[in-house]
């Protein structure tokens, strides 16, 4: 009894928690718009897998995925699709160490042709400014002709294109995908 008494006095009283707020101040509060996410934080994938393990905090290992990452997520899922955002998570695609160029990470993705039949690579640039996205598809073709072709199809997040892209950036991706 003496404690409940105590509880309700103390409460009153304002020992146990502030002074209530009325909607007008917590809506003041509240940014106007959610903050852009910081990309520079991404630099630290360089050389890394897009899955790898980690020791957690009880020293457990833990599967982490660049694709789930905040500041990915929701582009990618809007680029690419749900669909490739779950098979990337099952192992539809085998993976290469993330490379920085310049400003940009890049993630190259092969497919797993013992899950899936696409032929189609896929190289998702990152850069790290902004909140961009661009996705290039691409495969080998050999002509009529017995001549090697690259056939590719761009992705880009909107309102972006190509032409956002530096020279030296799309110099290294045809070098990439073995364009002459």
């Amino acid at each position: 009894m003496k404690c409940l008494l105590f509880l309700l006095l103390t409460g009153s009283l304002g020992l146990f928690g502030g002074p209530a707020q009325t909607s007008a101040q917590t809506s003041a509060q509240a940014p106007a718009s959610a903050p852009t996410p910081d990309r520079q934080q991404l630099r630290v994938w360089q050389g890394r897998y897009p899955h790898h393990d980690v020791r957690g905090p009880r020293g457990r290992m833990q599967k982490i995925s660049f694709f789930k990452l905040p500041a990915l997520r929701k582009p990618l899922a809007e680029m690419l699709g749900e669909d490739f955002l779950d098979g990337v998570e099952q192992g539809n695609y085998l993976e290469e160490p993330i490379e920085l160029f310049g400003d940009y990470l890049l993630v190259r993705l092969y497919p797993n042709l013992r899950r899936i039949e696409d032929e189609h690579r896929l190289i998702i640039v990152v850069p790290l400014e902004g909140t961009a996205l661009h996705a290039v598809y691409y495969q080998e073709v050999v002509g009529a002709d017995g001549q090697r072709d690259i056939q590719t199809d761009w992705r880009h997040s909107f309102g972006t294109s190509l032409d956002d892209l530096p020279e030296s950036l799309k110099t290294r991706l045809a070098t990439i995908m073995g364009l002459p």
